[in-house]
């Protein structure tokens, strides 16, 4: 039987490469991470070290200007996802419909790579007789290990208390597919399973916490690496805008697990005695010890069980990133079909071409009253982080939007953020459904109520509600025209195929 030699921790004095043969014949005795490097393997470390350095470094000016303000006696889970989420570099931005990170943003990899090179070879050129690639190499991997460590757990975070994936709204279980962009269907799909959504949040969180550990680091990165392609597919798939960022945490997660495939490799397939050897830098000093632990542990405390308390405190206390806080009026929720709509006293009859007369009306869970007409809205483009755009159309700031969710910034300011909270219900759907928020007067019965669609945000209408039975609802008072309008709801049990289908199958598992 094949016999794996695991490193031990080495004395905190000297500089360690672990290295304990098994037999003399065995190919393990010349390490992968010699002491006396060749010149092409050093050539080749020139370009990738500092290709995977400069992909870990935030390149981009918001990072900073976002971690330099942040407020500390107003943290959200945004505020750590923002350090640990940022984005690879972008040498050049091509707008196409998939949104920032279409696929034709791959080029910034590749031309990075290119830079790389060129800094590879300047280096070669320059660096004659160093000696010190075995912790140029160490340092790069802690580096590369912690960055993917801390931005998988990020992610996963997201799934684990479900607030990027949610349950559908019943306005959304009421679009025609053909209206929803491709990403919403898929996000959709995902958010009817709960527990599913949650799997998915710790197959990225398991992974990011192996990484953080040195003797797990190797199954951390390959679990990564498997985790994140799966995402590039997945984004590719539904157009879902964030392939390139997955694409480059596949990249890190390779590099991770790559020093360590050949043993593996050798020891399972081949059966054959495998060597492991580590190099260790000396921390020879007290502050060298204290600083190494402090900036460790530090760090593993603030994006782990702390990102965690924060993401944990907004599922649990109404700040969901993606779904309205202001509890509804109790009992309303549900699809109501219009009995009766009366225009400045005069009836109007059914027409699915009207664009005045309500087809159907909408209660949330939440605080928002949808109804459909034949009249269709400017589309909120911004899904997720990555809005749609407008592709050969760069100056259309109305549909090239990159600013329609504002939640967090209002969340901050103690000001009501449902206003913000467009990319669910809203974002990426189009069709002939407005969404409105209401403030309730539960006492004078009254609504006040504003468009949500960050393109018809001055469109207001005040309505007084009546429940004269139940399943039955009346609202009287004036539209967003200034109309005087009487509409008669009732409503009705609405049975959808995806939900049941879903619960049909957790029931019988």
């Amino acid at each position: 039987m094949a016999n794996l030699n695991i490193d031990k921790e080495p004395k905190p004095n000297v500089p360690v490469h672990d290295v304990t043969p098994h037999h003399e014949n065995s190919r393990e005795m010349q390490p992968a991470l010699a002491q006396n490097w060749t010149f092409a393997q050093k050539t080749i470390f020139r370009i990738v070290g500092v290709y995977l350095f400069l992909l870990c470094i935030p390149s981009y000016y918001n990072f900073y200007a976002h971690l330099f303000n942040l407020k500390l006696d107003k943290l959200t889970y945004h505020d750590f996802q923002s350090v640990v989420a940022f984005w690879p570099p972008q040498l050049v931005l091509i707008e196409s419909e998939e949104g920032v990170f279409g696929i034709l943003n791959y080029v910034n990899l590749v031309l990075l790579f290119l830079v790389s090179i060129v800094i590879g070879f300047v280096w070669t050129f320059f660096d004659k007789k160093s000696k010190v690639y075995d912790k140029l190499y160490y340092w790069v991997s802690v580096i590369v290990r912690y960055r993917l460590a801390f931005g998988m757990v990020g992610w996963g975070l997201k799934k684990a208390f479900p607030m990027q994936m949610v349950y559908p709204t019943v306005g959304m279980l009421n679009t025609p597919f053909i209206d929803m962009a491709e990403k919403k269907l898929y996000w959709s799909h995902v958010g009817v399973s709960f527990w599913y959504t949650v799997f998915l949040g710790f197959a990225e969180i398991i992974p990011g916490l192996l990484l953080l550990y040195r003797k797990t680091a190797s199954l951390g990165g390959a679990l990564a690496a498997v985790v994140c392609f799966n995402i590039v597919l997945a984004n590719h798939a539904f157009d879902a805008g964030v392939a390139v960022p997955a694409a480059y945490f596949t990249i890190l997660g390779v590099f991770v697990a790559w020093n360590d495939l050949p043993r593996i490799w050798k020891l399972l397939v081949k059966e054959e005695d495998v060597l492991l050897q580590r190099y260790y830098p000396a921390f020879s000093k007290g502050w060298q010890k204290g600083l190494r632990l402090t900036l460790k542990w530090g760090s593993i405390f603030i994006f782990v069980p702390l990102a965690a308390s924060f993401w944990g405190y907004g599922f649990f206390y109404g700040n969901n990133y993606n779904l309205p806080s202001t509890p509804g009026i109790a009992g309303l929720k549900g699809y109501y079909e219009v009995t009766l709509f009366e225009k400045n006293g005069e009836p109007i009859a059914y027409n699915p071409d009207d664009s005045l007369r309500w087809q159907d009306v909408i209660f949330e869970e939440w605080s928002t009253l949808s109804f459909k007409t034949k009249r269709t809205a400017l589309v909120d483009r911004m899904i997720g982080y990555s809005p749609l755009r407008v592709k050969g159309d760069k100056t259309n700031k109305e549909l090239n939007q990159v600013d329609t969710q504002d939640s967090d910034e209002l969340f901050k300011s103690s000001r009501n953020r449902d206003l913000g909270v467009t990319r669910w219900e809203v974002g990426g759907m189009a069709g002939n459904r407005s969404y409105f928020f209401y403030e309730a007067d539960t006492v004078r019965k009254v609504l006040k109520l504003q468009n949500k669609n960050k393109n018809h945000q001055s469109e207001r209408m005040i309505l007084r509600y009546e429940l004269p039975e139940p399943g039955k609802v009346a609202l009287i008072g004036t539209n967003q025209y200034g109309d005087a309008i009487r509409v008669l709801l009732k409503k009705v049990e609405k049975r959808y195929p995806l939900v049941e289908g879903r619960q049909s199958e957790i029931a019988q598992f």
